[in-house]
């Protein structure tokens, strides 16, 4: 089950988020499936289910590929780019903000990371 508490999702299995369902497909997009497809009704449908699970679970590699083609590495705070970005939680973990999609995440440089840090603390 999904922990919103956690940033890592060790437990987690692909059927807990797109559980096989009877002639449906399992990604959620509501497509009937044709024989013999069993669970998705298309590559694309797999593979997108495939990259959010991956995101959820917490591959932070999958997170910060995502996150960069998004940002192209600019800080979303101050604009500035840098080769040493940091994948930030826009909701954090400790609010709920863990196990979530990519667009729970920002990117931010370590100046703007370190000064969201610490006026949560305050």
């Amino acid at each position: 089950m999904v922990d919103n508490y956690s940033r890592y999702q060790k437990n987690l299995n692909l059927e807990d988020l797109f559980p096989v369902l009877s002639g449906v497909c399992a990604c959620g997009c509501g497509n009937l499936l044709d024989n013999p497809r069993k669970k998705w009704y298309s590559n694309k449908c797999r593979d997108n289910s495939y990259i959010q699970f991956a995101i959820i679970k917490g591959n932070t590699g999958i997170i910060r590929k995502l996150l960069y083609q998004l940002d192209q590495g600019a800080c979303r705070n101050c604009g500035v780019i840098t080769p040493n970005w940091q994948a930030d939680h826009i909701l954090p973990v400790s609010n709920g903000g863990g196990a979530c999609g990519i667009s729970n995440f920002q990117t931010l440089c370590q100046d703007c990371h370190k000064e969201k840090t610490n006026n949560m603390v305050k």
